[in-house]
């Protein structure tokens, strides 16, 4: 098997190189590798909580051939965090031991544009820049289903269901599901344009394709976030969405499921 070697993500502050510092002094004693390239690791280890992840995971690649874990600086896990910082040899401790276990979550793949192609992990979510509403087409399978007219909308991963999307009401999808979700923000529900109304889940076999509606000539300029990050793009006017065919691999603890983190984050 290749040595293990371990690349540290994490936000160069004098505090954070300290506990970094530590982390790699008990990661040699164990005698795992430490290297300051990304690309030549096979364990990717963020430091700061769920945002901190999100972004080691955009910033490495999205990579399927290594394995990734999340360090919570605070007493609360989130989502993406199996350990906190005063675990520090515990978590190298679990690897020497062979006690880690590998989840696998699923990703979005889109299009902007059918140029600017991107993952997410979380989520995608498309919104109005102004006062006024957007208006979006939307086809599932290139088969129109409806019109939307509101704030904008959110699709999200299985992991992803628990953030944005729970908090507008959608459902909280098993990650053993490869699927993406679709939730609406505000949506306006009248004689002329009528939605679903509610949150719904597509398969990995389904594509999702959002145009801009560009009659009422404001829907140039929407903001797109993914995973946190903005998209710097403008006069959007065609999205492509579907189930990724990249699955991201994370380090686990025995006894920490998926459904363990809601509960703990939730209940």
């Amino acid at each position: 098997m290749p040595q293990t070697t371990f690349y540290f993500f994490y936000r160069k502050t004098e505090q954070l190189h300290e506990k970094v510092r530590e982390l790699k002094k008990i990661t040699k004693s164990y005698g795992y590798d430490i290297t300051a390239d990304p690309e030549e690791a096979n364990v990717i280890i963020s430091i700061g909580g769920d945002s901190a992840f999100l972004k080691a995971v955009r910033d490495t690649g999205f990579r399927t051939d290594c394995l990734y874990a999340g360090i919570a600086l605070t007493e609360q896990l989130g989502q993406y965090c199996d350990f906190h910082i005063h675990q520090l040899d515990e978590i190298i401790k679990a690897a020497a031991e062979e006690r880690w276990l590998v989840r696998k979550y699923p990703t979005i793949h889109g299009t902007v544009n059918n140029t600017k192609a991107f993952y997410v992990l979380n989520d995608f979510n498309i919104r109005s820049s102004t006062i006024r509403t957007l208006t979006l087409d939307v086809f599932i399978n290139e088969s129109l289903f409806e019109t939307f007219r509101g704030d904008g909308m959110v699709i999200s991963t299985p992991t992803g269901s628990t953030a944005y999307n729970k908090s507008v009401h959608g459902s909280i999808v098993d990650p053993l599901l490869p699927s993406m979700q679709v939730s609406e923000l505000a949506s306006l529900n009248n004689n002329r344009f009528r939605t679903l109304g509610s949150s719904f889940l597509l398969s990995s076999k389904r594509k999702l394709h959002l145009k801009m509606a560009s009659e009422l000539g404001h829907n140039e300029f929407p903001l797109i976030g993914m995973d946190g990050e903005a998209l710097s793009i403008q006069h959007i006017y065609d999205i492509h969405l579907e189930v990724g065919d990249r699955f991201i691999n994370i380090i686990k603890l025995p006894k920490n499921s998926f459904w363990d983190k809601v509960k703990r984050n939730f209940l």
